[in-house]
């Protein structure tokens, strides 16, 4: 059913599948999505703290639910990234919420394009390279990328309410893509943004999407205990001998008479432990 109301209002939104706006290009020659972003910030001046990023790219705060854990921020429709997908030839799967389902669709590379110093030519670096496991320091490995397409809310497409495109976990499935990774490596893979290969906060960069042309190892592999395997993951990193990342705080510490941190199950947790996902606030407070 709700596959069905998704494919009617991509009907309703007329014939052509190509976005015509500012911010997207398809590279059809490239079979590359380009979508034009800026380096979020990692401290938000309305919460008391930072988060561990569990989205890849959505709108930027107040709108964006998702903006206080992101990597970068973009401005256009997630529905128009949709049919930019849809144009190389890829259709969407299904996105996971939670423990179950699973994500699942056709599998795309994400990458940055970071524009070069001095006149240098830009570089492309895959989007893990510079999601930090604040546990070990050290990126996080190749992992599924997945063109889900989002679930239908309050009758429009769900991800252009929300504005989130990629998740990294299935904290929402009102997204364009998740990461194969589930809530169980939620509760133990916390990630920090590279500060050293990235460019200052603000600073444009291009999101790269395009489909995949191999299939990387993922941290759960399908038929086997996910728990396991992350755990297999975090002694082959091997210790925590590199520091995790530097976070500019971005504003003054609260005061104590700030309101109670509604993110306090997003910090540190004991490794093992995930918390169930009806506990846990799914978006950002109302602005």
């Amino acid at each position: 059913m709700k596959i069905a109301l998704i494919a009617a209002l991509f009907a309703f939104c007329g014939p052509d599948p190509v976005p015509q706006q500012q911010g997207i290009v398809v590279d059809a020659a490239k079979k590359t999505v380009r979508v034009a972003c800026k380096i979020a910030p990692r401290k938000l001046a309305n919460l008391p703290d930072v988060y561990p990023c569990e989205v890849v790219a959505t709108w930027p705060a107040p709108k964006g639910n998702k903006a206080h854990e992101t990597v970068v921020t973009f401005d256009v429709m997630p529905s128009d990234v949709h049919k930019a997908l849809e144009s190389l030839g890829l259709k969407p799967g299904k996105p996971g919420r939670g423990e179950d389902p699973l994500a699942s669709g056709p599998e795309c590379e994400v990458l940055l394009e970071i524009p070069g110093a001095n006149n240098a030519p830009p570089r492309e670096i895959r989007i893990e390279s510079v999601m930090i496991d604040k546990k070990t320091g050290k990126a996080l490995p190749p992992v599924k990328w997945l063109f889900t397409g989002s679930v239908p809310k309050d009758g429009k497409y769900g991800a252009d309410v929300t504005g989130t495109l990629i998740a990294l976990y299935p904290v929402t499935d009102e997204v364009v893509m998740q990461s194969g990774l589930t809530m169980r490596e939620e509760g133990m893979i916390k990630i920090e943004t590279a500060k050293n290969l990235l460019p200052a906060e603000g600073s444009p960069v291009t999101l790269l999407i395009r489909p995949a042309s191999g299939a990387p190892a993922a941290v759960a592999a399908a038929a086997a205990d996910p728990e396991k395997q992350v755990l297999k993951f975090s002694k082959g990193v091997g210790p925590g001998d590199a520091p995790a990342p530097a976070v500019s705080s971005g504003s003054a510490p609260s005061s104590a008479g700030s309101t109670a941190d509604p993110f306090e199950h997003r910090k540190e947790v004991r490794p093992g432990k995930s918390l169930p996902d009806s506990s846990r606030p799914i978006d950002a407070p109302k602005q």
